[in-house]
Formats: C-alpha cells, sequence, structure tokens
C-alpha cells in the first residue's frame, strides 16, 4: 500500500480528522490558560454550543457527566481576560454558573499520537 493510500484511508476511517499546524496560543499572544466549567439549564445543546463556538478565545468546549455540565478550555492574554472570557459565557442564556481554574503548567500536552502508535504497534 502506497503513502498515499494509507493516508486516504485513514482520512476515510476519520483516524484523521486534520491536516492543519497545531497553533501555540501563546506564541499568538494567550499565554494563560483556564479549565472551566459551567452550570446550565436543560435547554437546547445546540444553542449553548453555538454561543461557546462564537467565543474565540474558547479552545474546545465539552458536554460532561458530574461536576459541572460543559467544561472549557480557554486561553487568554491575562487573569482579566479570562475573567472576561467567563463573563462572555455566564452572558449565555441558560448558564447558571461557572468555576474556573488557571493552568499553572502543562505536564502532558494534548495528544493523540501515543494511541495510535500503541495500536499500530500492537497490531503488528
Amino acid at each position: 500500500m502506497t503513502v498515499q493510500a494509507r493516508l486516504d484511508r485513514m482520512v476515510a476511517d476519520g483516524v484523521i480528522t486534520d491536516f492543519g499546524p497545531n497553533l501555540s496560543p501563546r506564541a499568538l499572544g494567550y499565554p494563560v490558560q483556564a479549565f472551566t466549567t459551567l452550570e446550565v439549564e436543560q435547554i437546547s445543546r445546540a444553542d449553548i454550543s453555538a454561543a461557546l463556538a462564537a467565543i474565540p478565545e474558547i479552545l474546545e468546549a465539552h458536554i460532561v457527566t458530574g461536576h459541572g455540565d460543559v467544561w472549557r478550555r480557554v486561553a487568554g492574554r491575562d487573569h482579566e481576560h479570562i475573567q472576561q472570557v467567563v463573563d462572555q459565557a455566564l452572558a449565555i442564556p441558560g448558564v447558571r454558573r461557572s468555576t474556573t481554574v488557571i493552568t499553572l503548567s502543562t505536564v502532558v500536552p494534548h495528544r493523540v499520537r501515543p494511541l495510535a502508535d500503541r495500536d499500530f504497534y500492537s497490531a503488528h
């Protein structure tokens, strides 16, 4: 199988979802990261999701079980900017409250490659 055929298959299977570069929020001027939870009323997920997606500083958001209904990873220029991002989310209809923890350091960055490596090598 050629490299291109393998890549095409991985894209078709949903293994590869993006070929874009990994950008550093810090290098873009957003050195502060935080994780926040949102408690929301039982309203449309689509409405909350669309409102959150409109806030560029939200790097990712997940509907979760347990503490909080939505967990977000946000980036900001400083702590005050993080507060502004939190306030934007609190202004969304249906959002009741938020909690925030500031990231001090990243000990394991976002990664998926170890899963692929393990699965590839265990198959051979």
